[in-house]
């Protein structure tokens, strides 16, 4: 079960689509709930994703308060006009947006989305092959070395290994890494990227690749046994 703590649904569009949800998707659990509202969360509820309507919404400062509910850590959908999707605030990566007004299924999907990115966000411990970062103690390990990284370095790899397989425009990773006050170009991710790469002694960018024109995405490595040794293990991947 999902439960979607609603803010500013009380006009006939937003009642509409959380309608069709219910209609949809009988899993899904409805609180509707006004800001600044003292509410006692049931404790056999897991899972709270909070929906924040912002088109003319009932509620003061509608993308504020979705700033400030992500930076609590609660994952978050708001449903937005397309022309403010610069005032989010995506650093915490809780931040899922729809725009005007989405259908159900766009909207059960972005709800998917960032309940994956916050579980994957929330572990203590990423481990993909050989490689583990453990988020608690900013450590690094690969095929048992540490490495020792920058905080810029070690929240891309963060970053990646918490989204295998999704392709990141450096652009975006501007935005999440440095912020949106950060003045440089993106040719500053390039240099971080290929430091972080050097590191990891991925040389043959098999773990984090490059997107030609694009960007980068995480690929999880293979993991082998080393035939030097049949109790070390190495990582391997298509270059």
């Amino acid at each position: 079960m999902t439960t979607l703590i609603l803010y500013g649904f009380n006009d006939p569009h937003s009642n509409a689509l959380i309608d069709e949800l219910r209609f949809q998707d009988e899993s899904l659990v409805f609180v509707n709930v006004a800001w600044g509202q003292d509410r006692e969360q049931d404790p056999a509820v897991r899972d709270e994703v909070a929906m924040i309507w912002c088109i003319g919404s009932s509620i003061p400062l509608p993308i504020a308060v979705t700033n400030e509910i992500a930076g609590q850590g609660t994952p978050v959908v708001a449903i937005t006009e397309e022309s403010c999707a610069d005032l989010f605030d995506f650093n915490s990566g809780y931040i899922e947006l729809c725009f005007n007004y989405p259908s159900a299924k766009e909207v059960r999907a972005r709800i998917k989305a960032v309940r994956a990115r916050a579980t994957i966000q929330s572990e203590p411990m990423i481990v993909h092959g050989d490689l583990t970062i453990d988020v608690n103690s900013f450590a690094v390990s690969l095929n048992g070395r540490n490495i020792e990284l920058t905080y810029k370095e070690y929240e891309l790899l963060k970053l990646f290994a918490s989204n295998p397989g999704r392709v990141f425009r450096r652009e975006d990773i501007l935005n999440r890494i440095w912020g949106d006050d950060y003045f440089g170009g993106t040719r500053t991710v390039d240099v971080h990227v290929r430091r972080l790469r050097s590191k990891l002694d991925d040389v043959s960018h098999n773990v984090i690749e490059t997107m030609w024109r694009v960007g980068y995405r995480f690929s999880v490595p293979e993991v082998r046994a080393n035939p030097s040794n049949s109790g070390g293990r190495a990582m391997a991947g298509a270059a």
